[in-house]
């Protein structure tokens, strides 16, 4: 689905109007991809709607959908950027909701080239490792006791994530107390994040705050910076050659944080970052 905000004037693709759009509007729900199936059979492979004062284009059509992600890429980059998102993304600095452009092109080739490039992946393997096998370890310790397997596959990634995030910065009873905590802050973020605001679709109700959206997201946002801050001031607390010799003896364990500090103390113009662009790195 794609937002549009331009004055331009040629005729645009056939859509909803009025009543269907109030529809979609006051019925918005996990299920919009199946309406928009629907509403495909009958306008077509690509069509309009308005979402409030937002208008909207749906394509269902696989070759438009290649065309626009292949041959028009840089055109359709930018990506409309809720109220929840543009708090849980540091104010549009990480990969997801950054303006495309020079600072969009430095956060892309930091995250492709080196936080996720088969040497760093390679890196952080036994990162991954060591939290699957405490993962099964746990599921074995409830051997003849139910359980749900989705919130356990949910929390074995995350706490694999988190782990090639910050590595062994923190450690023993606290590491399980900050995981706890951030993945219950994480779990609620992106319930707020899809969940439908009518701040997103008529911004001149924005400053009111009327389902309380940006003040919840704000407060989990809030909680979220303070363990990241915790975490970077305790790693610039350790000198490195500590962090090489525990590279060294866990078997080449390099972290994203390690890799971002690094680069953000580097003088190179083309991929200096910030305190607050590692942290949406981080969280995004």
């Amino acid at each position: 689905m794609l937002f549009t905000k331009s004055a331009n004037k040629h005729p645009l693709a056939a859509g909803t109007t009025g009543l269907a759009n109030c529809w979609l509007l006051a019925f918005r729900s996990p299920d919009m991809h199946i309406q928009f199936t629907e509403l495909a059979r009958q306008y077509g492979p690509i069509y309009k709607f308005w979402l409030g004062n937002k208008l909207c284009f749906v394509i269902s059509s696989p070759s438009l959908i290649k065309e626009i992600v292949r041959d028009h890429d840089t055109i359709f980059a930018n990506r409309d950027c809720t109220v929840a998102g543009r708090i849980a993304s540091y104010n549009r600095n990480d990969i997801a909701f950054c303006p495309y452009g020079s600072s969009w092109r430095t956060r892309e080739k930091i995250f492709v080239h080196d936080m996720l490039s088969n040497s760093s992946l390679d890196a952080t393997f036994n990162l991954r490792k060591d939290e699957v096998r405490k993962g099964i370890r746990n599921i074995y310790t409830k051997i003849n006791t139910p359980v749900k397997i989705h919130e356990l596959a949910f929390g074995i990634s995350l706490n694999a994530i988190m782990s090639m995030v910050w590595g062994n910065t923190i450690e023993g009873e606290r590491k399980e107390k900050i995981v706890a905590a951030f993945s219950s802050l994480v779990t609620r973020s992106f319930d707020l994040l899809g969940k439908p605001n009518v701040s997103d679709y008529f911004p001149v109700l924005a400053r009111f705050d009327i389902q309380g959206v940006e003040k919840e997201m704000s407060n989990i946002m809030q909680r979220v910076d303070e363990i990241i801050e915790d975490i970077i001031s305790e790693r610039s607390k350790i000198s490195s050659g500590k962090i090489i010799e525990d590279i060294n003896k866990n078997g080449g364990r390099v972290d994203f944080l390690q890799m971002l500090m690094e680069l953000s103390e580097r003088q190179d113009v083309k991929t200096a970052i910030g305190k607050t662009q590692i942290k949406a790195l981080i969280t995004g």
